[in-house]
């Protein structure tokens, strides 16, 4: 192989380590940085009001499902070891280590791992109170307490945005309307769409999609298909709405 070629290998093998590495990085930062959290300490069960697997810190990042009767799933994601790997189980009376290396919670009882992410990370679920979470890492909540002082302005959202870790939507370009989303929580689908996407008519947000209930002042709901919804301003023109409603519910038709 002639030095040009060897140089050329190099070039790509390092291109293409350099590629897994922000990859992972994003991935991390995705799961590490952006979230609800944790009102703990917080006692973790095996179902509503059931037996304690693990309990978590307080300020913990998770995953959460909508609540039902004041009960709901959350996931969290953990290192692992080879052995529990193997085994699809963590033991009783262990630390619980983030990605970080930082002990975030402690298991009681022996508990299975839900899914294994990468290699020495792993993800858990189980069920505890609703009064278990800060609400003021709540997306939905947090975004009604801003639409509720009327200011509709884009840069008023921008502080909300960034907080929980909104991006541009382009995967469906049908609408002429501006999109952010964030990502439905794992616990609730192991390959998620949106969980909430703001609309923007050039500075100012006319709507939003979203899976969880919301109710603002000064907005309409309308259902769409497979458990999402549409929230507009009701002075939104009726054939705009319309419009909305018919071209995302193809585009959920459309997607797995």
């Amino acid at each position: 192989m002639s030095t040009m070629s060897y140089s050329k290998v190099i070039l790509k093998y390092l291109a293409f380590i350099i590629f897994i590495f922000i990859h992972k990085e994003i991935q991390a930062q995705s799961r590490l940085e952006v979230g609800e959290r944790i009102n703990g300490p917080a006692n973790i069960r095996d179902t509503v009001n059931g037996n304690v697997l693990f309990s978590l810190n307080d300020g913990v990042l998770i995953e959460t499902s909508p609540a039902i009767n004041k009960w709901l799933k959350i996931g969290v994601y953990v290192k692992l070891t080879g052995k529990q790997i193997e085994a699809f189980k963590l033991e009783k009376n262990i630390p619980l280590i983030n990605e970080d290396g930082k002990t975030i919670g402690k298991t009681i009882n022996p508990l299975e791992i839900t899914m294994i992410e990468e290699e020495e990370v792993g993800y858990i679920e189980a069920y505890t109170h609703q009064d278990n979470i800060n609400m003021a890492f709540n997306p939905e909540l947090q975004l009604m307490k801003i639409l509720a002082l009327g200011n509709y302005q884009k840069k008023a959202l921008e502080p909300y945005m960034k907080k929980f870790g909104f991006t541009e939507y382009t995967e469906d370009n049908q609408l002429k309307f501006t999109q952010y989303f964030i990502y439905e929580s794992t616990v609730v689908d192991l390959s998620p769409l949106e969980r909430i996407t703001l609309l923007f008519d050039k500075q100012n947000v006319v709507g939003y999609f979203h899976t969880r209930n919301m109710v603002v002042k000064g907005f309409k709901t309308h259902e769409l298909v497979r458990g999402h919804k549409l929230s507009v301003l009701e002075t939104m023109a009726n054939q705009d709405v319309k419009s909305l409603k018919q071209k995302r519910n193809a585009y959920y038709n459309s997607v797995d």
